[in-house]
């Protein structure tokens, strides 16, 4: 299991990295998205580019949530018994639970967010 962490963490590394180098690519080296109509890098667009950015900003989630699933009984032992006072036990189920419950809860809210900015969003012109 050790090594399996290891390779993810590096794979968490190499993604954050991607994705930081690719969003300062986008902010520093084209010009604003308005006036980047013709420009291309290594071939591809500001949008494709922005794809990419995008996909690479997925994928890092992803790596993120398998993380957590890893370390999650050790996530619910420190808040057990750190801030709820508990003795530590066995888990019987209700980590599990709790944990794709949360998930869950995430990812309403995220759609949540994706609706309700949906429909604030206002065209200028």
């Amino acid at each position: 299991m050790a090594l399996i962490n290891f390779w993810l963490d590096v794979a968490l590394l190499v993604a954050f990295t991607f994705v930081g180098w690719i969003t300062a690519t986008l902010r520093a080296v084209f010009p604003e998205p308005t006036s980047s109509a013709g420009w291309s890098l290594w071939g591809l667009t500001f949008n494709q580019w922005y794809d990419i950015q995008f996909y690479a900003i997925c994928f890092f989630a992803f790596l993120v949530v398998i993380h957590v699933m890893f370390h999650w009984n050790w996530i619910c032992g420190v808040v057990a018994t750190r801030f709820f006072h508990c003795k530590p036990g066995k888990d019987d189920g209700s980590h599990t639970l709790i944990g794709v419950s949360l998930l869950v809860f995430l990812v309403h809210l995220i759609v949540i967010g994706i609706l309700a900015t949906r429909a604030g969003l206002v065209n200028s012109t």
